[in-house]
């Protein structure tokens, strides 16, 4: 059974270079319930995550928008939702194409 996430809210992205996964926490209604976790996607899901973010007028890039350091591993890259004042916008039918393995609450 796929997980879908609807009325989402993204928070925080972190992507590690070395890994190319990205944890980002999100909140979603649950029935009635908020629900505030750390999701772990890997490229196609973070992809279509970011197409869904375009399709709402907020366009992404690395260097432009993401924090990035340098790490022994590669780079680690950061982006706060809040601080952009992005915190807001709302993702409906979010159905990952890899199922959800590990949700971090």
């Amino acid at each position: 059974m796929k997980n879908v996430f609807n009325k989402m809210t993204i928070q925080h992205i972190q992507i590690e270079e070395r890994t190319q996964l990205a944890e980002v926490e999100v909140q979603f209604i649950q029935g009635k319930i908020l629900i505030e976790t750390v999701l772990i996607l890997g490229p196609t899901d973070l992809n279509q995550l970011l197409a869904k973010l375009n399709a709402q007028g907020i366009s992404l890039s690395l260097t432009e928008d993401f924090e990035y350091y340098p790490t022994d591993e590669g780079m680690l890259y950061t982006l706060n939702f809040i601080k952009k004042g992005w915190d807001n916008v709302e993702i409906n039918e979010f159905t990952p194409i890899q199922r959800i393995k590990q949700i971090r609450a």
